[in-house]
């Protein structure tokens, strides 16, 4: 009996992490329930992303279970799994660490229901048709009597007999090869499919391929729909009849093969003539070639008598003179033709020579009209030119003169300079007593020299020093 938790002290409590007690939560539902059917209803599917997994809910009436299908197992599906769907899944109970969650590992799955195999079916069929497995385009026709045909299917059945018999019946010459395969149960679709393979790797010489059996069930049948014959139908280098079951049953392999039988005898009979029937055919053709070549012999022995009596060459002789007689008119002809064309040409050439000549006596004086009048707008231009730029030259003049210095001391204004520094004086104590300073006038200049001290300087003219504006600058 379990003691109360109080009554430990605390360093007897043995404490387990969330991880510890997670992990011991699933090895407990692993090793207790392991593998499992479950039946129920699929709900949340979520499509299969870059991972490959499918992850959707199992419900019923009461609770729901969270489920995981690995790429492995998802892509061995035989079916679509559909939101609403009832399906019986396999796999087994794990324990999603992070979350605490358990899930089922689904390994397997299938439709439950009446209609579960015919849901694979159509499912299947849309899929393949999709691939372009079905197009017509692609499907060949039988040779029309083949040497070697390969029988695939059980060797202890009905449809086996039925298939050789009817071969031999109708065509005894060919060479029949039965290559057996279960054609129910598991692992009957590899095995079809791989027969298949064989014949088209080792068997070279197989002109037709003859893949069925007899009637059955829908699960009997169900070999005949599986994925993997179908594609191995749909590589095959040699044109394939499906002959399977009853007139009514319908299988993916009637869909991809090249030729559909309705029951296994039909597909002997739609794979070799009968024999009696070429026979018939040949002696038919035989007659009417006999007929065609009495015909052309009796045509060609009467030409012959005709060329042996005279009248055929009498009519060649006659052909050969009015070939003469029409060689003779084309001669004339030519002659008149050409003299009529040298006449013309001559008259032409004349012609053209006279207009000629008319054109080089005219271009002198086209010439020089052209000239004269290309002088003239020349020389219009160049005195507009000259006009306008006597203008501009006369304005610039006149801004220039007024801003000129000189016309401003014309005005009664004058500049004065040192004449040491050529410096222009603003002040008076920018002098010295002795400089000497020049004072440029309207006309002339003065020269001065300084007696008083800067500050209050007065100027005194020296001897003999005022020039013309033609002296000094």
């Amino acid at each position: 009996m379990a003691l109360p938790a109080e009554t430990f002290r605390p360093s007897e409590k043995k404490v387990l992490s969330i991880g510890d007690l997670t992990r011991r939560i699933k090895k407990c539902l692993e090793d207790t329930i392991g593998y499992v059917w479950v039946s129920g209803e699929i709900s949340n599917l979520r499509p299969a992303g870059p991972s490959g997994h499918l992850y959707f809910t199992l419900k019923d009436e009461e609770s729901q279970v969270p489920c995981a299908v690995w790429k492995g197992f998802a892509g061995r599906l035989r079916f679509r799994p559909q939101d609403g769907m009832e399906v019986l899944a396999f796999g087994h109970v794990d324990v999603y660490l992070p979350y605490g969650k358990y899930q089922l590992i689904v390994e397997d799955m299938e439709p439950k229901g009446v209609g579960a195999l015919q849901l694979r079916f159509d499912q299947l069929k849309e899929k393949l048709a999709r691939e372009g497995l079905f197009d017509p385009a692609r499907k060949r026709p039988l040779p029309f009597l083949p040497r070697k045909i390969a029988v695939v299917t059980s060797p202890t059945g009905a449809a086996v007999q039925d298939i050789l018999r009817t071969l031999h019946t109708r065509c005894p010459a060919t060479q029949v090869l039965v290559y057996p395969v279960r054609v129910q149960g598991e692992g009957a679709a590899e095995e079809i499919a791989a027969a298949i393979g064989h014949l088209n790797f080792s068997m070279p010489d197989v002109d037709v391929m003859i893949v069925g059996r007899g009637g059955g069930s829908i699960e009997d049948l169900w070999a005949f729909n599986e994925e993997v014959v179908a594609r191995a139908i749909f590589s095959s280098r040699i044109p394939v009849v499906s002959a399977v079951g009853h007139e009514t049953d319908t299988t993916i392999s009637d869909f991809v093969a090249d030729v559909r039988a309705l029951t296994p005898t039909d597909g002997a009979v739609k794979s070799v003539p009968r024999l009696d029937d070429v026979l018939i055919a040949l002696e038919d053709r035989d007659a009417k070639l006999r007929r065609a070549l009495r015909t052309r012999a009796d045509l060609a022995r009467s030409m012959l008598d005709g060329l042996r009596d005279g009248r055929t060459l009498g009519r060649v002789e006659e052909m050969a003179q009015l070939l003469g007689q029409r060689l003779d008119e084309l001669e004339d002809r030519l002659e008149v033709g050409a003299g009529q064309a040298t006449y013309y040409l001559r008259e032409h050439l004349e012609s053209l020579g006279h207009s000629v000549s008319a054109c080089f006596n005219q271009l002198p004086t086209l010439a020089r009209g052209r000239v004269e009048h290309l002088t003239d707008i020349l020389r219009s231009r160049a005195l507009r030119t000259l006009e306008g730029a006597t203008s501009s030259l006369r304005e610039s003049a006149g801004k220039l003169e007024a801003l000129s210095p000189v016309a401003i001391l014309s005005r009664g204004y004058s500049i004065t300079r040192l004449e040491a520094t050529q410096e222009i004086l603003k002040e008076a104590r920018q002098t010295r007593p002795g400089d000497r300073i020049v004072t440029r006038l309207g006309e002339g200049q003065v020269v001065s020299r300084v007696e008083d001290d800067s500050s209050h300087a007065t100027h005194k003219v020296g001897d003999a020093d005022t020039k013309h504006a033609a002296g000094r600058g």
